[in-house]
């Protein structure tokens, strides 16, 4: 590999990691402008609670957005911590996997009702664009999770 690729690698390694930290940054901050803009505007999703294997479903990007954005602000509070990258680039494709552990604090409208932690991994699949990394293809795979509210749900 020629010095001008490796760098390149380096490169594209750095922003997929740019690209890739906006996800939970945008969702703890409540960002919906800078989660949308990670995202291609039609994205493969497919969301694999613990207890209810799915399938994967195409949707646009502005309504997955809306209903991200629905689900997380149903919480006083959020915070995702992730780990273990392994990023890999095929020219202008990539894969990104990471570990995750999230943690939801319910709002002062439920008192007495425990954080719902939630345990996993994500698997983003970027595309370089003019735009920079876009992700066309993103799955939350939960391995587990503890004291869920009955009431949560993410309707795509």
């Amino acid at each position: 590999m020629s010095d001008s690729a490796k760098l390149q690698l380096l490169l594209d390694r750095e922003q997929i990691r740019e690209a890739v930290y906006a996800y939970p940054v945008s969702i703890d901050t409540r960002d919906w402008k800078r989660f949308r803009s990670i995202f291609s505007d039609e994205v493969e999703v497919l969301l694999k609670m613990a207890d209810n294997p799915r399938q994967p479903q195409r949707i646009d990007a502005d309504r997955f957005t809306k209903a991200v954005q629905k689900g997380i602000e149903a919480f006083a509070a959020t915070q995702h911590l992730l780990n273990d990258y392994r990023i890999e680039v095929n020219g202008d494709e990539a894969k990104c996997l990471l570990y995750m552990y999230a943690r939801h604090i319910a709002s002062k409208n439920k008192p007495g009702r425990p954080p719902w932690d939630i345990g996993g991994y994500y698997e983003f699949h970027l595309r370089r664009t003019g735009n920079g990394w876009k992700v066309p293809k993103y799955a939350l795979i939960l391995t587990w999770e503890t004291d869920r509210p009955s009431d949560q749900r993410i309707d795509l």
